[in-house]
């Protein structure tokens, strides 16, 4: 293996980082004609370095990097199966292949059934950029292809093999590490239909900023060659998430929801016959040829559910931290949990260590992997019992001498602080660990640890706001314009798209409805405003633009039944800050409908869009 070592809802020591040539020779596949591609990124993605690859050379699959995606229970209208994964190599170059494949009664009815399978990755990757490059197989209906993040857990159905069960026993890694999904692409063979998605896994609260429903967008896939290799590749940021195909911008999505945590890596191959009805072809499979992952500093908080409320009740999980309670095999996490007593340092619920006689030491601990070697500040606000025989905060690298301060005794939250720690491992793991009889406690909230390197947020403009996701509401009954209805193979040849061929929202025609779009606006000042029209012979002629900015309220009107459709230049404004501003697209005409699909907003003078 060829690598740098540098440490769904379901149907993601010091070693030098060099950047390998250009024009590394890959062979495409046994046979046929070598590919020739580069590991450098160029362009908006400038900066990043490569933190972690497989090129899925050799003779077999990693096992230290990757877990199967195997289970025995069908789902989607197959079965998962490690035995459907190989390292298909020549002359020592090779590719990841997933077979699509229909040969064995697993379940024992007498019917061979439909498997696929794929990989995970044992490790967490946060911020930065992602990319795979696939040879997607779509010779027929069933196999659903995919490359995305998402978190592990014990009680998520077909998520991986018994290796991982045995780390989470071992306390080596997080009970559940759900917090997140990003799909870079999902596609289903033979459609020619993709979707991105960002999917926030967290149960309803009264947070304002928070979105639970997903953000993604359905696209005619047309403009992508399925017979070549294709680069498909995402860009996390906080607050923001990018896709590319090719090395092209293709989708951008903006969110606002707080929480955050590093998630394992996917890339599988789905039968999924529930949707599609389908019989493999001999040889069907998708092929990953490489997955990359490239970082940077970033001005964010690192440590994934800081706040411990992820799910909103205190008989949840310790999420996303390891629990190291001193018992083997117990696949909880006892000697550590999350509190709802009114008496948060922030929100609602706090994590409790509690002391524990039968074992030497209780340690709750965050894995940080493939991180930037960098400065770094590390934060807590605490309380803790004058009884406590032990109390620390911890930061701890392969080869490193542990850095720790002491907790103090506290009846009020006390601020605790580690400051210029140098990681140079590209790993770290936050640690707080307590020995302390029966009774006694250590109670944590609000935990960052940031780059001290970046002293601020680097903004993202345009910034566009989509139908589906954060800061988009619908006042009435509206409906896709891909009228998806997968039992009967889908309608989108003729659909209405909005930019980048991604699908739109329509309305019924009763007037007075609306669409609206909030964007979150990061300062006070004056932008630049955009809308996306789509064109349809059945929309309003004369739809109700309203503009709601800092001093009043403009009315302007768009023609959506005729032209070109693209971006419309709305007029300059001035916004507060938050989300007090707004974009509402109104049903003007009886019996029309309005066609709702993207806003963008930029400073005065800054880029316009011209993602299309």
């Amino acid at each position: 293996m060829n690598r740098i070592r540098i440490g769904k809802r379901l149907l993601s020591g010091i070693t030098l980082i060099m950047l390998l040539p250009i024009g590394e020779v890959l062979a495409q596949e046994a046979g046929k004609k070598d590919i020739t591609h580069s590991k450098s990124l160029s362009g908006a993605l400038a900066g990043y370095q490569l933190a972690y690859e497989d090129d899925f050379n050799g003779n077999s699959l990693n096992k230290a990097d990757w877990f199967y995606r195997h289970g025995n229970k069908k789902l989607g209208g197959g079965f998962n199966r490690s035995e459907n994964v190989s390292i298909v190599s020549k002359d020592g170059v090779g590719y990841l292949d997933i077979a699509y494949k229909k040969d064995t009664d697993y379940n024992n009815d007498g019917v061979a059934d439909l498997s696929g399978g794929g990989v995970i990755s044992t490790k967490a990757f946060g911020y930065g950029y992602y990319e795979a490059r696939i040879k997607f197989y779509k010779g027929s209906k069933g196999l659903h292809e995919s490359f995305w993040n998402h978190g592990l857990a014990l009680n998520v159905n077909d998520t991986g093999d018994m290796i991982f069960s045995e780390a989470v026993k071992r306390d080596l890694r997080p009970t559940d590490n759900v917090a997140i999904e990003i799909d870079a692409i999902e596609l289903d063979s033979y459609m020619n239909l993709g979707k991105t998605n960002y999917w926030f896994n967290k149960k309803a609260c009264d947070c304002t900023s928070e979105s639970t429903a997903a953000a993604f967008n359905r696209f005619d896939a047309s403009y992508m060659d399925l017979d070549q290799w294709i680069n498909v590749g995402f860009e996390w940021l906080p607050g923001m998430v990018k896709y590319y195909i090719n090395g092209v911008e293709r989708y951008r999505y903006s969110f606002t929801t707080p929480s955050y945590a590093a998630m394992e890596v996917w890339l599988t191959a789905l039968a999924n016959t529930l949707w599609f009805k389908g019989e493999p072809l001999p040889d069907a499979s998708m092929k990953v040829d490489y997955f990359r992952y490239y970082h940077k500093p970033t001005y964010a908080n690192l440590i994934g559910n800081n706040s411990f409320e992820f799910d909103g009740a205190a008989t949840e999980t310790v999420r996303n931290w390891i629990i190291y309670d001193g018992i083997y095999d117990n696949e909880k996490t006892d000697g550590c949990r999350v509190v709802y007593d009114g008496t948060a340092y922030e929100g609602k619920g706090y994590l409790q260590q509690d002391g524990k006689s039968s074992v030497p030491y209780i340690a709750s601990k965050y894995q940080l992997d493939y991180i930037p070697n960098s400065t770094y500040k590390l934060t807590a606000w605490i309380k803790r019992s004058a009884g406590m025989q032990k109390a620390t905060m911890e930061v701890l690298q392969p080869g490193a001498k542990t850095l720790s301060v002491n907790i103090p005794p506290a009846t009020q939250w006390t601020k605790i602080t580690l400051e210029n720690i140098t990681v140079g491992s590209n790993t770290a793991t936050v640690v707080f660990n307590t020995t302390g009889a029966d009774g006694e406690w250590l109670k944590i909230d609000k935990v960052e640890l940031f780059d001290m390197t970046v002293k601020n947020p680097v903004k993202q403009w345009p910034l566009i706001v989509q139908e589906l996701e954060d800061g988009y509401s619908e006042s009435g009954p509206f409906r896709g314009s891909f009228n998806f209805s997968p039992h009967e193979g889908g309608i989108w040849g003729n659909a209405v798209k909005g930019y980048n061929s991604s699908s739109i929202r329509m309305s019924n025609g009763d007037a007075g409805l609306f669409a609206q779009w909030s964007p979150v606006i990061p300062a006070k000042g004056n932008y630049d405003v955009y809308i996306y029209k789509p064109v349809s012979k059945d929309a309003d002629s004369n739809a109700k633009i309203e503009i709601k900015y800092d001093g009043g309220t403009t009315v302007k009107y768009l023609d959506y039944t005729a032209g070109q459709a693209g971006w419309v230049f709305l007029g300059n404004y001035k916004f507060t800050e938050g989300k007090t501003n707004y974009i509402r697209n109104y049903v003007n005409t009886k019996d029309k409908k309005i066609l709702a699909d993207a806003i963008a907003v930029t400073p005065t003078g800054e880029k316009a869009p011209t993602l299309e």
